[in-house]
Order: structure tokens, then sequence, then C-alpha cells
């Protein structure tokens, strides 16, 4: 397997791993929000003193600032991993259709014993370079995405 395709294999695995994650972080959102509202009812009809009732809340608001953290760091590997997944199929087809724009070039120069007529593989020569013009362009657009959120980070915009 090549590189890239190794590396394309591997952001899938991660975004499958951030998707996992954030679900799961979901749930313990949804599981401590719960708690607040039983240690809430708890304090106006439980046993329990107040101070304790407020060191459990604390406990639990301090547990979901840890998820909103993880989240927030989820988040952003995710954005940046399917940054590189989109740059990494683009720079692949590109690639690819090289390959085959040269095959074509190729037997156009040829004699003409191919399957295909020389209009045909014309039209095709032309389809790849549309496409590899096309995801050039969106290449340089990722590109210049990317270094504008870099900028807007650092707060040099």
């Amino acid at each position: 397997m090549k590189k890239i395709d190794i590396t394309i294999a591997r952001l899938r695995l991660l975004l499958a791993d951030v998707s996992s994650r954030e679900r799961g972080l979901e749930d313990q959102r949804r599981v401590c929000r719960d708690q607040q509202n039983k240690l809430v009812t708890f304090s106006m009809y439980g046993d329990g003193s107040l101070d304790s009732v407020l060191t459990m809340l604390a406990d639990v608001q301090e547990r979901l600032t840890h998820i909103d953290a993880t989240s927030q760091s989820l988040a952003m590997i995710r954005k940046r991993a399917e940054f590189e997944l989109e740059s990494l199929q683009l720079t692949k087809g590109i690639e690819e259709a090289k390959v085959l724009l040269q095959q074509l070039q190729a037997k156009q120069a040829a004699p003409s014993d191919a399957v295909l007529s020389p209009e045909e593989i014309q039209a095709e020569i032309a389809r790849l370079q549309a496409l590899i013009n096309e995801a050039s362009e969106r290449a340089a657009q990722n590109i210049e995405r990317a270094s504008l959120d870099r900028r807007s980070r650092s707060g040099l915009s």
C-alpha cells in the first residue's frame, strides 16, 4: 500500500475514534446534568446538608468542565484531521489523474491500434486535465483556508 493510502486510512480511523469519543462525552454530559438536577432536588427534599450538596455539585461541575475541555480538544483534532484527509484525497486524485493522463498521451502518440478512437482519447485527456486543474484549485483553497485559520488562532489576522 502506498504511504498516502496508509495515511488516509489512519486519518479515517482517527476520525472514527474521535466520533466515538464525542458520543461518549455527550453521554457523560447528559449524566452530569441529570446528577445536577437530582442534587438540586435532593437539597430541597433530602436529609443532607446544604454544604454536602454544594460539594457534590462542585464535583459534578468539575467533571463537566473536564468534559467540555476534552470536547473542545476533540473538535480541534477533528477539524485538522478532516482538512488533512481532504487534502490527501485531493493529492491522491491528482496523482492518479496524472498517471492516467500520461498513459492516454502515450496512447495518443502511439500507432492507432487502440480500443479508443483519437477523439475519445483527446476527450479523456481534456477531462483528466480539467479534473487535475479543479483538484489543484481546491487544494490551493484548502491551503489558504488553513493558513487563515492558523493566523486567526495566533491573533495575527
